[in-house]
């Protein structure tokens, strides 16, 4: 149990790019494996250790992508693509934007995906520049929709044009924070995807779990139902 406990920890912290303590886990981990090996005990822990480090240059790239989304240097992103993640700058170049029909599906979502961190850079040139020129230049060269969804994203982002102060209008939340941080989660998701990892760690499902049945005890009949350890609701 304490092992796979360790294994559960180290993919979340994996997951979210929380590189310096996934290696401390790692190595305290390893004293443990120390122990358990002169007591004859074997940990798992001691068989992920290659896997683990074959991941420390994926999650570098990935943490430096994420964040280079969330301050807004968008430029930056692109180039965090084309070096560590060919993959998905490779699905920006399909002829006409039409992707063959054994993985349709997945390249339009990564085409999607390209086409809002475009959208973005449209935003942060409205952000941090005091000319709407370079705003519309841009947009004139690599806002070209091509389906009825990146056209409605085009709309939208271009609103903010129209605005002498554009955070002080009714388009203020495209310039929010929150917006910058969905957009870096939604990446990190396609990468984890792309290279064959989860999606979802095993502690956020067993959270969703736990959650679903704290739900369903509620809606039990609470003045009949005896209360419950937290031990007993996780074995429902």
């Amino acid at each position: 149990m304490d092992s796979e406990c360790h294994s559960m920890v180290i993919e979340y912290l994996m997951h979210n790019c929380f590189k310096n303590t996934a290696k401390a886990l790692l190595k305290e981990t390893n004293k443990l494996e120390q122990c358990n090996k002169s007591s004859g005990r074997a940990s798992k822990i001691a068989l992920q250790q290659q896997e683990y480090e074959n991941q420390w240059t994926l999650l570098d790239a990935r943490k430096s992508l994420i964040d280079a989304i969330e301050q807004g240097d968008i430029v930056l992103a692109f180039d965090l693509i084309k070096r560590h993640f060919p993959i998905l700058a490779a699905q920006d170049l399909i002829p006409n934007g039409v992707p063959p029909p054994n993985n349709r599906a997945e390249i339009a979502e990564l085409q999607d995906v390209l086409f809002q961190l475009k959208c973005q850079r449209f935003i942060e040139i409205i952000r941090t520049s005091s000319s709407t020129i370079d705003a519309i230049r841009y947009a004139q060269t690599h806002l070209r929709p091509t389906n009825s969804r990146s056209k409605e994203q085009v709309k939208e982002v271009t609103a903010l044009i129209a605005y002498a102060d554009p955070r002080q209008s009714q388009s203020s939340h495209l310039l929010s924070q929150q917006r910058r941080e969905q957009l870096a989660s939604r990446v990190n998701q396609i990468l984890l995807a792309q290279c064959n990892l989860p999606e979802q760690t095993s502690i956020e499902k067993i959270s969703r779990q736990y959650s679903l049945v704290e739900e369903e005890l509620q809606k039990s009949n609470a003045a009949t139902s005896p209360v419950r350890s937290h031990r007993e609701k996780m074995a429902i």
